[in-house]
């Protein structure tokens, strides 16, 4: 089930409000009815793992209750080793039997097991928890809010990674309560915004740009269209940004308030700024989960750690990259950024300064090159993209090409939607609720007319 199709809109959400509203004056009931509804979201769009989810919970939790008791690290190191090990077998155990055929020299069988959906992203919430009951900073919590921090349905599937303590204490509260209705006006303007990112912009750009990677992976590009592959990173940019304003949309039409995802990252003036902003709540997740962890171990001597530090930052960056998919075109996307890391960190420390605009051009024309690797599949399709930028921009598709316009003037220009919501619901105004309804009204007439895309998060 996805956030923009019928099914979800029309069927599922109006349904899950109703018997929301009528659990809200029963305390003992909110959190029970908020697990079953993300059991049954998640049941309906991936059921054959639903029971993967549901022991997924059981283990990890009943590992939390016995390091209350015992006091053993161990049972948390246990249990989160078998958390990487169950990610790893989903994800990448046929990258690894590829790459031990070839070095092998042979093809060793593929396993047929799938995908669960938002497996990456429930792991990295375990995690998150665990680790933080381990160093002391988590409180021990009863099952039912335990669950419904790993499986409540806005951000289950692709995020936003909520910390435990951004979340857990907002669970179970009354939302129908004087001034729920400004709440639930913020909420429709995320939902609304970012169903305008995913449907109009990332869609757009979508139809645009998959038969051209398509036919990249088979051969050089016709004339031009290399340009238009070049842009991909404006449509990850609204596809996901778009699910992330829809996810905290709807986590507060439950009353949680989810953490802000970007921060208008093609804005950014050097690539530590872009980073700061682009899938905000991930690199927080890598910086204190990974990166503090490799540059604090202390393996080299004192006058060597600026070495460490940087060994840890590129590090962490192909592990951001390799999480994404299990490819090289992935890991090699991300050691890039990490190499870009590394010398804006030297250069910002020892380099003559730069003008902004000059800062900024650099930083875009970096991650427009590695989104064509990102999405290439392929270091020869990613090189016959390049390639084909020896042509012009195709102008002959005359009004085909707007995705292109808008996509660049909105990122460029906009500031982020969390900042464009504050301004539209400062105080009530009925003729901005008015265009609000016709604005929905519209994206819902829209959506009927076109093929759904999956987000291209659902991947990861």
């Amino acid at each position: 089930m996805l956030f923009n199709d019928y099914p979800f809109l029309l069927v599922f959400l109006p349904a899950a409000l109703l018997i929301y509203r009528l659990a809200d004056p029963y305390p003992h009931l909110r959190i029970g009815v908020q697990v079953a509804l993300s059991l049954a979201f998640y049941a309906w769009g991936s059921p054959s793992f639903i029971l993967l989810l549901i022991g997924s919970i059981a283990i990890n939790w009943l590992a939390s209750v016995a390091y209350g008791r015992v006091k053993w690290p161990a049972v948390l190191t246990l249990v989160i080793g078998l958390d990487l090990a169950v990610l790893a077998l989903f994800k990448y155990a046929n990258f690894l039997l590829a790459n031990l055929g070839l070095a092998l020299g042979t093809t060793l069988p593929v396993l047929d097991v799938g995908l669960p959906l938002g497996i990456s992203f429930f792991t990295f919430h375990h995690i998150m928890y665990l680790v933080d009951l381990k160093r002391g900073r988590a409180p021990l919590y009863a099952l039912d809010r335990y669950a419904l921090y790993i499986a409540f349905f806005p951000q289950a599937i692709a995020g936003p990674l909520a910390r435990w303590s951004e979340v857990m204490h907002q669970f179970g509260r009354q939302i129908y309560v004087p001034g729920w209705q400004r709440q639930f006006c913020v909420a429709t303007c995320f939902i609304a915004i970012g169903l305008f990112e995913k449907i109009v912009i990332a869609d757009g750009l979508a139809h645009l740009l998959d038969p051209i990677y398509a036919q990249a992976a088979n051969g050089p590009l016709p004339s031009g269209d290399a340009w238009l592959a070049f842009c991909f990173s404006f449509q990850i940019l609204f596809d996901f940004s778009g699910y992330s304003d829809i996810a905290i949309g709807l986590g507060l039409l439950f009353g949680v308030q989810l953490p802000y995802n970007f921060n208008a990252p093609l804005r950014s003036t050097n690539i530590q700024d872009f980073w700061q902003r682009w899938h905000i709540t991930l690199m927080l997740f890598l910086r204190d989960y990974v990166f503090y962890p490799l540059v604090n171990l202390r393996l080299l001597p004192r006058h060597w750690l600026p070495i460490q530090f940087f060994g840890a930052m590129m590090i962490t960056m192909a592990l951001c990259g390799l999480w994404h998919g299990a490819s090289w075109t992935f890991v090699l996307w991300g050691v890039l950024h990490g190499l870009a890391l590394v010398a804006c960190t030297l250069w910002r420390r020892y380099g003559p300064e730069f003008p902004s605009w000059l800062g900024w051009t650099l930083t875009v024309l970096f991650v427009l090159a590695t989104g064509v690797i990102f999405r290439a599949g392929s270091v020869e399709a990613a090189w016959h993209v390049f390639c084909g930028l020896v042509s012009p921009l195709p102008l002959e598709r005359g009004k085909h090409l707007w995705p292109l316009i808008v996509a660049p003037l909105f990122a460029f220009l906009l500031p982020a939607s969390q900042d464009i919501v504050a301004v539209l619901t400062r105080r009530p105004n009925p003729w901005l609720a008015g265009l609000l309804g016709l604005g929905l009204f519209a994206l819902l007439l829209h959506m009927g007319g076109r093929d759904l895309h999956d987000f291209v998060y659902f991947k990861f």
